[in-house]
């Protein structure tokens, strides 16, 4: 289903006369993307999957169907010393005709307040139906080298490459001395730290410091920057383990930048751990819609499978994130345990030894042939595995990187050995190393979870919170703007659509995608159900998927249907969403049902 909202934004073409401005046009085509973003009707395609199409003569229509968008917009940018020259044009890709055209002369010094007022241009000619929000900066560049610098900075972190994050940073903190009110280099800089200091390239407690000092800058003088939240939740989530202030932090940089394909992609992450495994889907769901050509989307999608161990929709995923981007080799490791869960070892064995041919693979040999062996229960063979591993945890520990006590206590916990696994467990956590923040969701740990070593070590984690709520009630309603009689008539609206369409079979079904459907805004929406119906956007959409299931299981095509299967017939997400929402609803879990019906 294609949005009437949807847009991307097409890298703008470089028409000065220095070729060497590419990353000046590359820089303002993303704050474009940045400032459409913000608007929160908008389902705005993330840069990476825009610029899969740069300088490819592909017809819009074609990139419309790839991007699933209705709208593109694309044009040029000519620098000329401090001026600048923007054209823009929107086409709609169902037919190719173009709806709107422009262009703009300005000063390079106000070059952010022209990116806003683009936005709300947009805005205004595609939302109709619905109030919108959109706030013009009002920030003038200073300095047009210290604006060059930034722009040069982001264009280098966005290659993603080792070799580049210090000239990156180099750029950022050279713009900050010439202009210390850019703060859009603090935020390069912040993502720069927390980069390096994730990967293990840089102390952790280094690139927390260095981080630290950079949030408080920007907050000191603008503190309506979504960036800067998913910054700081990034460093709740990653640094401090604080899972309830991550998702308060979080859900703020999306209050303020709804399409924020980064935020998503946190949230997702923070959902996972603290167990909300459908909300985590949809937060992920969302941003495979604004971004598809994303090099991990797909793969996070398979980790969560994989955690809840519906292993067959995990390689599906894993699958299809490799066809987009080989490179990531997480996913790789992910895929080695989805096929030893699913007792496939020969395939298994044949992606080690890919990896072990690869002179790039950073992944460790030795964790991935013992996870191997254990699963075979070749002792003998995974303890000969075990002793290298932990001689590489030494050298990797004066690096800052943990991640092997994870590994170690996995392997030993498929072997059986439960004390060797919590005497990892409890390092692991001691060194705060990041696997172990999904220890509440993974079922493996599910042996000794009652333990009490295995109680007082998870302590380290903040999971719990009187004040963890989700998306569709976070954004506490900013006036009450349904009256009773409207939210009737709407509630009989969607009664109606839901029965007559069925779109609570999309497993994919989100918030925004109701709203649209029927004509309101997504505020309105969770007023509706909130505070009207008394239930949040799942509990609602999943009533509709529990009677349809009730309904099918009487039906005899159906009777050759697992109980999971015939329930991803009818819209379910998750394994675990099905059997919570189940026994929540019917007091008793599937199976059992099955057999009072005698089914």
């Amino acid at each position: 289903m294609i949005s009437k909202y949807s847009i991307a934004v097409l890298p703008f073409v470089n028409m000065s006369s220095d070729k060497e401005n590419e990353y000046f046009s590359d820089g303002i085509t993303e704050e474009i993307i940045n400032a459409l973003s913000k608007i929160e009707s908008l389902h705005v395609t993330a840069r990476t999957s825009s610029f899969t199409f740069k300088n490819q003569n592909i017809d819009i229509r074609e990139i419309g169907k790839k991007l699933n968008v209705l709208l593109i917009l694309e044009g040029s940018i000519r620098k000329s010393k401090n001026h600048v020259r923007i054209t823009a044009q929107l086409v709609n890709t169902e037919n190719g005709y173009h709806l709107w055209s422009d262009s703009w002369d300005r000063e390079l010094k106000n070059i952010f307040i022209l990116q806003d007022e683009i936005a709300a241009i947009i805005a205004n000619r595609i939302i109709t139906n619905v109030q919108t929000e959109i706030t013009i900066t009002s920030y003038v560049v200073k300095n047009t080298e210290a604006l060059d610098l930034y722009l040069k900075g982001t264009y280098l972190f966005n290659k993603l490459d080792f070799r580049e994050v210090e000239n990156a940073i180099n750029c950022f903190e050279k713009s900050l001395e010439i202009d210390s009110g850019l703060i859009r280099s603090n935020i390069g800089l912040c993502s720069c730290y927390m980069w390096l200091g994730a990967s293990g390239m840089m102390n952790p407690q280094d690139a927390y410091q260095k981080m630290e000092y950079n949030i408080n800058k920007v907050l000191a003088l603008d503190k309506n920057m979504p960036e800067v939240y998913a910054v700081i939740a990034g460093k709740n989530f990653w640094m401090e383990w604080n899972l309830p202030l991550a998702l308060k932090n979080i859900n703020k940089a999306l209050n303020l930048k709804p399409s924020f394909y980064d935020a998503l992609i946190q949230k997702g992450m923070i959902l996972v751990t603290l167990g909300n495994i459908e909300e985590a889907l949809d937060s992920f769901f969302r941003a495979e819609r604004i971004n598809p050509f994303a090099p991990t989307i797909n793969y996070l999608i398979g980790f969560v499978y994989s955690l809840t161990n519906e292993n067959i929709k995990a390689l599906e995923y894993i699958n299809r994130n490799i066809q987009i981007g080989k490179y990531w080799y997480a996913q790789y490791l992910a895929k080695i345990e989805v096929f030893c869960k699913l007792k496939r070892f020969d395939d298994a064995w044949d992606v080690i030894v890919d990896l072990e041919k690869d002179p790039y693979n950073p992944l460790s040999i030795a964790e991935l042939k013992a996870y191997y062996y254990a699963s075979l229960n070749k002792k003998e063979e995974t303890y000969e595995q075990i002793r290298i591993i932990e001689n590489e945890l030494q050298e990797n520990l004066k690096k800052g990187n943990s991640t092997s006590f994870y590994s170690l206590s996995v392997i030993h916990l498929i072997l059986g050995n439960n004390a060797k696994a919590l005497d990892y467990l409890e390092s692991g956590l001691e060194h705060r190393a990041a696997p172990f923040l999904f220890i509440k969701v993974e079922n493996i740990w599910d042996e000794i979870r009652s333990n009490p070593r295995f109680i007082n070590a998870t302590k380290k984690i903040i999971f719990s919170s009187d004040n963890i709520i989700t998306v569709d009630i976070v954004k506490k309603y900013r006036k009450s703007t349904l009256s009773k009689k409207q939210a009737a008539l709407i509630q009989k609206e969607i009664s109606t659509f839901m029965e007559n369409e069925k779109l609570f079979l999309n497993p994919k079904l989100s918030l925004y995608d109701l709203a649209e459907n029927i004509n309101i805004s997504t505020n309105q929406l969770s007023q509706l159900l909130n505070e009207y119906m008394g239930k949040n956007f799942y509990d609602f959409i999943n009533t509709y998927r529990l009677e349809y299931f009730l309904k099918l299981i009487n039906e005899p095509k159906y009777k050759k249907f697992t109980i999971l299967a015939l329930a991803y017939e009818c819209g379910f997400n998750s394994k675990t969403t099905f059997n919570l929402f189940f026994k929540k609803s019917l007091g008793t879990t599937p199976s059992d049902y099955y057999k009072t019906k005698d089914l």
